[in-house]
């Protein structure tokens, strides 16, 4: 149960963020510090809107592994976590910057 619980907890971040970047005005960054400017992304509100995705099926990850170890036991839902950040991790810059390359301004040159 206690590992539901914080599986939960990090997945309602994760989603939230995924909301969050969704609903963004401004584009977003992905890289701690990283700034991306209006003028660098030919449609900021679509732009946002993939990343908000690219977030929330990251959290789905999570969830998945959350409710593997509620109704399997804690070694499935730890197979599913070690799945999940294997997988998960490695794929958010790569698919972070499939979607920048995508709403690049900058990609022709």
């Amino acid at each position: 149960m206690i590992f539901f619980g914080i599986m939960v907890f990090v997945s309602m971040i994760f989603t939230i963020l995924g909301i969050c970047f969704w609903r963004w005005k401004t584009p977003v960054g992905f890289w701690t510090g990283q700034e991306v400017k209006e003028d660098e992304i030919t449609d900021v509100k679509a732009y946002n809107k993939e990343n908000g995705i690219m977030w929330i099926g990251f959290s789905g990850l999570f969830w998945i592994a959350a409710f593997a170890g509620l109704f399997g036991g804690g070694m499935l839902g730890g197979i599913c976590l070690f799945i999940a950040m294997g997988i998960g991790i490695p794929m958010l810059p790569f698919s972070y910057n499939r979607i920048y390359r995508k709403y690049s301004r900058l990609r022709g040159e």
